[in-house]
């Protein structure tokens, strides 16, 4: 037996199907997002809410280490550094002690550029902005937040600012020619 189908008929078909595939397509998302959300909720948990969670204190030393820093571990954080001719881009990531496996997780970074000039302006900016999204790397509109208080604070004297659960501090020091951002988890 053999059905045929009408022009209307397999118009009507293709819609059920379009209508079908987007309900199974939407319904994936929502699915991948709750594993994301539960992955990203039990690495804040295990941190006790005091690190950046989801990110290990070595990925990110790697990932200096892989832009010319030399870094050192000092047993409460990793210290990292890269000299371009007379400026220095310095970072200190500290390690969560208030977790069992405290190596594994950064609670504070301390980000600093000595001795910047106009020509390292634009590379001061990012250097500190790559730090100051790591909390919130996969949330696109508080990157935005955090980068335009960013720029403000690098273009005036500095402030302190509380964005979610992490307290940043932008200050300006005259007497050593340096710019200092503090990330810290906020309690």
């Amino acid at each position: 037996m053999t059905v045929e189908l009408t022009r209307s008929g397999r118009g009507s078909r293709r819609i059920t199907v379009v209508a079908i595939a987007a309900v199974v397509f939407l319904l994936a998302g929502v699915g991948a997002y709750a594993v994301a959300s539960d992955v990203r909720e039990q690495d804040t948990k295990y941190c006790g809410h005091d690190c950046v969670p989801g990110l290990e204190i070595g990925t990110v030393v790697e990932a200096l280490q892989g832009r010319g820093h030399t870094c050192a571990d000092k047993r409460q954080f990793w210290s990292c550094e890269l000299r371009i001719g007379k400026v220095r881009f310095e970072a200190d990531l500290f390690r969560a002690v208030n977790v069992a496996d405290f190596y594994e997780y950064i609670s504070k970074v301390e980000a600093r550029i000595i001795n910047p000039d106009s020509t390292t302006a634009a590379a001061g900016l990012d250097y500190m902005s790559w730090f100051a999204m790591l909390p919130h790397r996969d949330d696109p509109s508080t990157v935005k937040k955090v980068d335009g208080w960013l720029a403000e604070q690098i273009a005036g004297d500095g402030d302190v600012a509380f964005i979610l659960d992490w307290e940043y501090a932008l200050e300006r020091k005259a007497n050593t020619r340096s710019i200092e951002l503090t990330m810290k988890r906020r309690h």
